[in-house]
C-alpha cells in the first residue's frame, strides 16, 4: 500500500515545502512526509502511522495542540466535490497558529486514499489580520472608519447612535483647521472613554460620529450623551462652546431605512437648539 503512494508521489514528496499526510479509505494514516515529521516531534514521540485523525485526537496525543477554528474558503462552484480547502486555527500551548489546508481524495491502483496538504500561513496571515485592521481605522481620529461601519454584522440587539458636531464649521473658520483637527482628536477620545471598549465608535465622516452597542437601553444612551456634554463644557477649555446633536434607534432589519430614521431624530435634536 505504501509502495503505490511513493511510486506516485515520490517526485512530489521529495520537494514539497509544507506538511503532507496521506491515509487510506479506513481513514488510517499511511504517510506522513518529513517537515510533518519534525514538527510532530516538537510535541510527541508517538508515531501517528497507522492511526486515524479520531485516535489522535481522542487518545490526546497533542495535549497541547488543538484545533480552535475553521475558515472555510470560498470555494468555485466547478471544484471537485472530493476536495477542499481551509484556514486551520490552532492553540500549540500559548501560541496561536494558522495553517492553510486543503484536503483531497483519489484512487490508486483501485484503492481510495486520501491526502492533507497543509502550509503555515501564520506570518502572512497575521499580517493580512494587521492590514485589515489598518484599513478599518480612520488616521485622524483613531476610530473605526466608515469601511468598518458598512461591513459591521447587525442584530436584532444592535442600537445605532448617530453624532453631529454643531459648531465645527466655526471652529474651522475662527481657529483654523489644526483647531479642528485638535477637537476632532479630543472629541474622539471622549466618545472613547464615555463608551464601553466592546461598543464600536466610529468617524463616520467629517465631524460625524456612529456608536454601534449591543445594548439597546436608550435610558442609559441619554445618561451618556449628558455626561458627554459636561466633559465638553469641564474639559474643553476654548473649545468648551462646542454642543452636538444626535439621533439613537435600534436596528430596524434593514440599515438605509435605520439610518434615515436616525438621521431625522439627529436633525430634530438639532433644530431645538436653533
Amino acid at each position: 500500500m505504501i509502495d503505490a503512494v511513493k511510486l506516485y508521489l515520490a517526485p512530489f514528496l521529495a520537494g514539497f515545502p509544507g506538511f503532507l499526510c496521506v491515509r487510506n479509505k479506513e481513514h488510517r494514516i499511511v504517510f506522513i512526509n518529513e517537515n510533518l515529521k519534525q514538527w510532530l516531534n516538537l510535541y510527541t514521540n508517538v508515531d501517528l502511522v497507522g492511526m486515524t485523525y479520531e485516535e489522535v485526537v481522542s487518545s490526546n496525543i497533542l495535549l497541547s495542540c488543538f484545533i480552535t477554528y475553521v475558515y472555510h474558503h470560498n470555494l468555485a462552484s466547478d471544484v471537485s466535490a472530493h476536495s477542499s480547502a481551509n484556514v486551520i486555527e490552532c492553540k500549540i500551548e500559548d501560541r496561536i497558529l494558522y495553517f492553510d489546508v486543503i484536503e483531497f481524495d483519489t484512487i490508486i491502483n483501485t484503492e481510495t486514499f486520501y491526502y492533507t496538504v497543509a502550509k503555515d500561513i501564520t506570518d502572512l496571515y497575521c499580517e493580512k489580520e494587521q492590514y485589515l485592521h489598518i484599513s478599518l481605522i480612520d488616521d485622524l481620529s483613531g476610530l473605526y472608519n466608515k469601511r468598518y461601519f458598512k461591513n459591521y454584522y447587525f442584530t436584532n440587539k444592535s442600537t445605532i447612535i448617530l453624532i453631529d458636531l454643531d459648531n465645527f464649521k466655526h471652529v474651522n473658520d475662527e481657529f483654523g483647521h489644526i483647531k479642528g483637527d485638535e477637537l476632532i482628536q479630543k472629541f474622539s477620545s471622549l466618545l472613547r472613554s464615555t463608551f464601553r471598549s466592546d461598543d464600536s465608535v466610529i468617524r463616520y465622516g467629517g465631524d460625524e460620529f456612529v456608536i454601534i452597542t449591543e445594548n439597546n437601553n436608550i435610558s442609559a444612551i441619554k445618561n451618556r450623551m449628558k455626561l458627554i456634554n459636561e466633559k465638553i463644557i469641564n474639559e474643553f477649555g476654548d473649545l468648551s462652546f462646542i454642543s452636538f446633536s444626535y439621533g439613537a434607534e435600534c436596528y430596524q432589519g434593514d440599515i438605509v431605512k435605520t439610518m434615515n430614521s436616525i438621521d431625522k431624530k439627529m436633525y430634530e435634536n438639532k433644530k431645538t437648539k436653533l
